[in-house]
């Protein structure tokens, strides 16, 4: 069993626990922020975590000079895939006050407390310290979480980008004996949340570390630290602004509270939804009679929409727009809280489909290249809990439709088709973003791959002719230069890298575009696949220049692993996804070919007449030099030389 180190990176999530005390906790601790964006890094055999200790250290002659620190609560991200594990949180005093080694090295155990890590993502968790803890003055200090081994999943710490102070791993199942900082094995953007809740002096009692908002807790002040969650409860009982937030304002509160929000500056509009906010007049394919409100290339709209959660209702937008000619189309939508941003086709139950996805928040930006025909634009709210119509700003939103003519389609090549259709995807459809190595939430370069056996099926004892891929992207920045590849595995294993197994067949240049999308790659001619090779496609991104772009994919089964390399993140081989933590995320692929080859090209033979020989010769000779991606270059390496004269002269003659 292969043991390494893998990173895991995720969806946000939050969860505080914390009991209420008398007393007020006045002072916390923290490096950087409580933000979880990503999973932490593990030592890990085929996804599956071992042991491991993680650390962070706190110097509390720069952090509270001169003072001693009563520590109540630690509060940690971390996360779970598998069954609870039950691991424990230990204090430690650095007694040299450098980065930490080990403990009976340079750590001096303080205190410990059992902690049980639930089944779960990326999530905060508090233990308690009861009577607290007294860290002298000037001192450093170590956090450290012990996870043990897990029978069925990838656990670890939990964090984000940073910056902040480092975090540090220790495991004896990955040759780490003693504390190494993640920057030192590859991972110079993964950090841990983390804060340390107490008090300023030492007096021996436990203090109240919660942190949360005080909107759900009863307080003499009107009004609450959330200015939604205020204008909320106030639009309910005004007294909850004016005189006092007591028991009932809390409740209040709780049951209607939930709406997040930023910064938005709105365009002015031209048009004005027809519905007002409480009814549902254009609610499209939600509605029992289908109503749709009209919109035209060049229209900028205001509107409104709401959510009632005790009537389970969101209310839904639905505008029909026509376009007469092939257009490149934006729906932009300005708004306070994060929105659906849908262009769907004219159809709906089974046959509706949506086209294209929106991402960003202010603003909301959705491009799809459209052929002449009737689409609909949607928008709807994505809060948790209630969105009143009174509420100031929150329920409204501005959105504007736009359409430029275009020939062809960026990142939708045409193409011929076959009479093959060949994926690992059980289905097509794309309900899931990829996983990409980034930075500060900008990925950095990309590639991912899937494998398929065309021994197996109707393309069994067949040479195959390719002459389409269809691919999923996720992409929330702008367009990104992309290339989608054909390789054959020329020792039919796991795919481990260009030059080492991989031998290139065909290249083609393309962008990866705004939004989430099954976009299209032409092969013209036709990349011929010799019988029964086991083919990699693979998708490379460089670096975005403004957002996070990865693979469109989904949860549902495939017959392939997708594969994932990039040496900012240190994976300089193709790695499993599933060993990085994602089992249930899959690249969606799909292949348009034909059975059999005209002509029976083979690898090297480069016009296609079924024979290598001096023909062919010529056009190693006509690309010589510096090639990536041209057929010539059989090697993969980027360049035309005297290796690739050795391998054409290994397969001479007729093709297979």
């Amino acid at each position: 069993m292969r043991r390494s180190i893998h990173s895991l990176a995720g969806a946000t999530g939050l969860l505080l626990t914390a009991g209420l005390h008398a007393q007020t906790c006045d002072t916390v601790l923290n490096t950087g922020n409580l933000d979880v964006t990503q999973g932490g890094v593990s030592c890990a055999a085929d996804g599956i975590t071992t042991n491991n200790f993680y650390a962070k250290s706190y110097d509390l002659s720069v952090l509270l000079p001169g003072e001693d620190f009563e520590l109540s609560c630690i509060e940690f991200g971390a996360t779970n895939s598998g069954l609870a594990l039950a691991g424990g949180v230990t204090v430690y005093l650095d007694t040299d006050g450098g980065a930490p080694q080990a403990p009976g090295i340079d750590l001096e155990e303080v205190a410990s407390v059992d902690f049980e890590l639930p089944q779960a993502g990326n999530l905060l968790y508090q233990v308690s310290f009861d009577p607290p803890l007294c860290l002298a003055a000037d001192g450093v200090y170590v956090i450290e979480l012990f996870l043990p081994a897990s029978t069925d999943g990838f656990a670890s710490i939990a964090g984000n980008v940073g910056p902040d102070d480092q975090a540090y791993i220790r495991t004896d199942d990955c040759g780490l004996a003693t504390y190494v900082s993640y920057e030192s094995i590859g991972f110079p953007t993964q950090f841990w949340a983390q804060q340390l809740i107490g008090e300023a002096g030492c007096d021996g009692v436990v203090c109240d570390c919660y942190t949360g908002s005080d909107c759900f807790i009863p307080h003499e002040e009107p009004g609450c630290d959330d200015p939604i969650c205020t204008a909320t409860v106030c639009s309910f009982d005004q007294f909850c602004c004016d005189v006092t937030w007591d028991e009932t304002c809390a409740g209040l509160a709780d049951a209607y509270c939930g709406v997040t929000g930023f910064p938005c500056d709105f365009p002015s509009a031209n048009l004005q939804e027809t519905e007002a906010c409480g009814e549902d007049t254009n609610g499209g394919c939600n509605m029992d009679v289908p109503a749709f409100e009209s919109i035209s290339v060049g229209d900028t709209v205001a509107g409104t929409y709401f959510t009632d959660e005790a009537a389970d209702v969101r209310d839904t937008d639905w505008y029909e727009f026509t376009i007469t000619e092939r257009s490149i189309v934006t729906w932009t939508i300005w708004s306070r809280v994060t929105v659906d941003n849908f262009i769907i086709n004219d159809q709906c139950g089974d046959l509706l489909s949506i086209v294209s996805v929106g991402s960003g928040d202010c603003p909301s930006v959705n491009t799809a290249c459209l052929d002449a025909g009737t689409y609909r634009a949607f928008v709807a709210p994505v809060v948790d809990g209630n969105l009143p119509c009174d509420l100031p700003e929150f329920p409204e939103y501005v959105a504007s439709l736009e359409a430029e003519p275009t020939d062809g389609c960026p990142g939708f090549d045409e193409c011929a088709g076959g009479s093959e259709s060949i994926s690992p995807n059980s289905d097509l459809a794309l309900t899931a973003g990829g996983i990409s190595c980034a930075a500060g939430g900008i990925t950095t370069e990309n590639t991912w791959a899937v494998t398929l056996d065309l021994a197996a099926g109707s393309t069994g004892g067949s040479d195959v002719s390719v002459s389409c891929v269809s691919f999923g992207v996720d992409n929330g920045g702008s367009e990104v230069p992309t290339l989608v590849q054909l390789w054959i595995d020329t020792d039919g294993g796991e795919p481990v890298e260009p030059g080492v197994d991989l031998e290139l067949i065909g290249t083609r240049e393309t962008v990866s575009v705004t939004g989430q999308n099954l976009q299209r790659a032409s092969f013209d001619p036709p990349i011929c696949v010799p019988a029964d090779s086991q083919l990699v496609v693979s998708l490379s991104m460089e670096p975005s220049a403004d957002g996070f772009a990865s693979f469109g994919g989904n949860n549902l089964p495939s017959e392939s692993s997708t594969y994932i390399l990039s040496a900012s993140c240190g994976l300089a081989t193709f790695t499993k996804l599933e060993d990085i933590g994602f089992p249930d995320v899959n690249w969606v692929v799909d292949l348009e070919a034909d059975l059999g080859c005209d002509g029976g090209g083979c690898t090297g033979d480069f016009n296609d007449d079924g024979v290598i020989d001096g023909a062919d010769f010529g056009y190693i000779l006509a690309a010589w030099g510096p090639c990536p991606g041209c057929p010539e270059d059989l090697d993969g390496n980027g360049t035309v030389n005297g290796a690739d004269v050795g391998l054409l002269l290994a397969v001479w003659g007729p093709c297979p």
